[in-house]
């Protein structure tokens, strides 16, 4: 197989010399803001970081780390509805009818909010490279805890 590419490099290496091939020229990388200058390699973020700072320069990232800052945007809102459930949870009387109800919506707001920021995250960490990339999910259940735990 001398001469051929499949003896000279791996296959996906030819894959991302062809697509980089392809992207020059479409012009692609033309007048792009870090044209001209060098890299800076110092940062130490492994393996991969050259590729991802590319991308991110060029302002495209890969479908996993697009997903990862999508999450890391939405989970103050995750977060805020639990504090306000656990707020709530402090000093309405679960027993008074229209305080059961309020404390229900918000028990139920939270819930949505990490059943659905969790789906994004089982998503982000089917798609990401590694293990030591993947996020940690929000309990769905720790409104319901704290609904059950005995006041102080």
């Amino acid at each position: 197989m001398k001469g051929s590419w499949a003896g000279d490099m791996w296959w996906w290496e030819r894959l991302i010399e062809d697509r980089i091939q392809t992207a020059q020229e479409r012009g692609l990388f033309d007048n792009l803001a870090s044209q001209g200058k060098p890299l800076q390699l110092d940062d130490g973020s492994g393996k991969d970081w050259l590729a991802n700072h590319l991308l991110r320069e060029s302002g495209v990232l890969p479908d996993w780390l697009q997903l990862r800052k999508e999450i890391h945007a939405a989970r103050p809102e995750v977060v805020e509805a639990l504090h306000e459930f656990a707020a709530a949870a402090s000093h309405l009387d679960p027993y008074h009818p229209g305080h059961a109800a309020l404390l229900r919506r918000l028990e139920v707001r939270y819930v949505d909010l990490a059943s659905e920021i969790n789906r994004r995250i089982d998503e982000h960490n089917l798609r990401c490279p590694s293990m030591s990339h993947e996020l940690v999910r929000f309990q769905e259940d720790a409104a319901a805890r704290l609904r059950r735990r005995p006041a102080r």
